[in-house]
């Protein structure tokens, strides 16, 4: 395991959470933490699945059964919770739009009005199912491919995402270029070709030197890609919504990761237990913060707060602690027994 990354999906799963708590004057925390998961998914299926690949010895089936058995389940929980606190506040939906939030399709409809029903959150999975299904195809191509030839494809790649970005009218922009699985692909993409350079000759030159490079140089050069996340929320603020729902992270985050997935071992920064601890817990907090969202601004109505109490600091501060706690009793508690449970049952 990479640790530093473990510790790192807590942070950016909560700037996802923070999103969603501050609300549109936030909308880039959502936008990093959505790119960065994308694009740790396809260098870590690389980094795991790689050489299987390679040897023709992954089965796709069997990474989709996996990973059904492990979120599916709570997909479908959250969904239902989400249905019940929906009607209560009654707010109803057609069958037609939450079909395929129940069958994790919903992505694939260029609709906001689709793939933000119920858990709107479940639509990531909707993608990460179509990255799950295409890992093995998408690696050996971009894995093997010559690099003129691969230079070629992502010029051409580049250009026509760049000319969908600024002809598609601005209300399509979030069901387009956020959520759709078919441009959200560039990002997976994105985590394989990592990968590719992480292995090369020259990524790992560029490794062993930084090994040998002093640990407090190490931790300045971390600090330095965390503040360029930071500064990259001033780009965002400035620049078009096309360019800055995807396109924006792709300049950061790849660096970002490759920084810190060759730097693991020379600082212990991300190596801190609690880190860990909270890095694995990102799945549960994912697919479980809107309901302790919906829930405790519900009691805070009740017991008089406004809607700007929301906002003040003790109260995200507690918003955050019952975020954790509802993840870790989830996880304890529903997530890994049902998994194991259907590991031996399936």
């Amino acid at each position: 395991m990479i640790q530093s990354l473990q510790s790192l999906r807590f942070v950016f799963v909560m700037l996802v959470v923070f999103s969603h708590i501050i609300g549109k004057s936030f909308d880039f925390g959502g936008e990093c933490g959505v790119s960065f998961f994308f694009i740790l998914s396809g260098f870590i299926l690389s980094y795991v699945y790689g050489n299987y690949v390679i040897d023709k010895q992954f089965s796709t089936s069997r990474l989709l059964k996996k990973q059904l058995m492990k979120f599916y389940p709570l997909h479908l929980v959250t969904f239902c919770i989400m249905i019940v606190l929906d009607a209560r506040l009654g707010h109803f939906f057609e069958w037609y739009r939450w079909l395929p939030n129940l069958l994790l399709l919903q992505s694939w409809i260029p609709d906001d009005s689709f793939f933000f029903v119920a858990n709107g959150s479940s639509w990531f999975l909707s993608d990460m199912l179509f990255f799950y299904a295409v890992f093995a195809l998408a690696f050996r191509l971009l894995i093997q491919m010559p690099m003129k030839r691969l230079a070629c494809l992502i010029v051409f790649l580049l250009i026509g995402y760049f000319i969908l970005a600024f002809s598609i009218p601005l209300w399509k922009v979030n069901a387009v270029l956020y959520a759709s699985p078919v441009t959200r692909l560039i990002d997976f993409c994105m985590g394989i070709l990592l990968y590719r350079f992480y292995a090369s000759d020259k990524g790992r030159r560029l490794s062993e030197g930084l090994h040998q490079t002093p640990a407090t140089v190490i931790t300045t050069l971390q600090l330095t890609m965390l503040l360029a996340v930071v500064l990259s929320f001033f780009v965002y603020e400035n620049i078009s919504l096309r360019l800055r729902c995807a396109s924006l992270f792709w300049m950061i985050l790849p660096v970002f990761i490759f920084v810190f997935v060759v730097t693991d071992n020379v600082t212990k920064i991300l190596h801190q237990r609690w880190m860990l601890w909270l890095g694995s817990l990102t799945f549960e907090i994912y697919l479980t913060h809107w309901i302790v969202l919906r829930i405790f601004w519900s009691v805070l109505a009740s017991l008089g707060f406004d809607v700007e109490a929301r906002y003040s600091l003790w109260v995200i501060g507690v918003t955050v602690l019952i975020i954790v706690f509802v993840a870790y009793m989830t996880k304890s508690l529903f997530t890994l027994p049902v998994t194991q449970y259907l590991q031996k049952r399936v």
